[in-house]
């Protein structure tokens, strides 16, 4: 939440913080649990539930990393203040 990057607003920045935290606090241990489960089953090969709960962790993961990106480099405005 610097000053250089572009205007977001409160609203907005409250919005991406939910994101973040729903992804973070519910659906990535949802995912690990499942992957974890699948992991103990054997074979990984060809476990449907590990091969796609990993993928979908990466993806979490991904979209993790460019949240908080995007809350660090925003620049928070106040539309009433202008």
């Amino acid at each position: 939440m610097t000053g250089d990057g572009p205007p977001i607003t409160p609203a907005g920045l409250a919005a991406l913080r939910a994101r973040y935290d729903h992804l973070l606090g519910k659906e990535r241990p949802e995912i690990v649990e499942i992957v974890s489960w699948a992991a103990g089953n054997g074979d990984r090969s060809e476990n449907g539930d590990y091969l796609y709960g990993r993928k979908r962790m990466r993806e979490i993961d991904r979209e993790l990393a460019h949240l908080a990106r995007r809350m660090k480099a925003v620049r928070v405005i106040d539309p009433a203040r202008q």
